[in-house]
């Protein structure tokens, strides 16, 4: 028997469950929201064994949207590690783990993207997904995490945060596999194949689609049909460019940017440029560009 074999054919009470949330900049790694705070519950035996939490600098703004509901704001990720620097205590969590999520195609993708930006494979670990339990086999009036919790008489105190979510998301399994296992799921591939395959591309191997077209301006033609005129000049000019910009939570702010690339993704076109305001290389959606025009360079 392979050793893939063997772990899936293990009693589930002797596995180790490694609980994940991520709390996040937005709603998409593919289009560049980051992780602002990770959280990790290591579970053996039925017990918590060990846990990690931490806030996480993103690097780029936390939108409006997802501030209202986690509570994390710009200044409380100023100070905090990057990524990179906690990927090393993550990966030790999740060796020989099972890895479980409420909705782990959203934690999963976001994770598989930063671990490849910080140069580590994710590992592939088998996960189990308690939305995905609580669709397929249970029949709650809503499936999400904290009215499932609170059907089932569990603290939600702290909800929307990372190590809340993950302590949340550990009790809900537990309860879940105590249901299962009297209706004879005993082992870790009874219960992947009572939860079916996740979210396609979406998961622990996704991998963010690369883009449809790119271009940095060095090239005479621009595969990117129909740029606004002054983008494609200041591209070329390798000028600077003065927008207004629409943010996610509709407010207008102006600033000078350095265009870098322009990227066609599936979703939008974006301009790639280092942005003066903040110091730092930032994506813009060329429909939420308001207003541009070149900025002249002083003499």
């Amino acid at each position: 028997m392979n050793e893939v074999r063997r772990e899936q054919e293990r009693p589930l009470s002797e596995l180790t469950y490694a609980v994940v949330d991520v709390e996040t900049t937005g709603l998409s790694a593919r289009t560049g929201d980051r992780i602002c705070e990770v959280a990790v519950v290591l579970a053996r035996g039925g017990q918590v064994v060990d846990q990690l939490q931490t806030l996480v600098n993103p690097r780029r703004p936390i939108s409006y949207a997802a501030s209202a509901v986690n509570g994390i704001t710009a200044a409380m990720v100023r100070n905090a590690p990057t990524f990179a620097t906690i990927a090393p205590a993550l990966l030790r969590m999740f060796r020989g783990a099972v890895l479980v999520g409420h909705n782990a195609a959203f934690d999963l993708s976001f994770l598989s993207s930063e671990l490849r930006a910080a140069g580590c494979p994710p590992p592939d670990n088998p996960v189990i997904d308690t939305l995905a339990l609580a669709r397929r086999r249970f029949a709650f009036p809503s499936n999400k995490l904290g009215d499932i919790a609170r059907a089932l008489g569990i603290n939600t105190h702290g909800l929307h945060r990372a190590l809340a979510d993950a302590t949340i998301t550990w009790h809900v399994l537990r309860r879940f596999l105590w249901d299962l296992q009297a209706c004879g799921i005993t082992t870790l591939a009874d219960l992947l194949s009572i939860q079916g395959p996740l979210t396609p591309l979406s998961g622990w191997y996704y991998n963010p689609a690369p883009p449809i077209a790119e271009w940095d301006g060095t090239t005479p033609f621009c595969p990117i049909q129909g740029l606004p005129p002054l983008i494609e000049e200041a591209m070329r000019a390798h000028s600077p460019l003065r927008i207004r910009y629409r943010g996610t939570d509709g407010q207008h702010t102006e600033r000078v940017v350095q265009p870098l690339k322009v990227t066609l993704r599936e979703q939008a076109t974006y301009l790639v440029a280092y942005c003066h305001l903040k110091g730092e290389e930032r994506t813009f959606r060329l429909d939420r560009i308001v207003e541009l025009r070149i900025e002249q360079l002083s003499r």
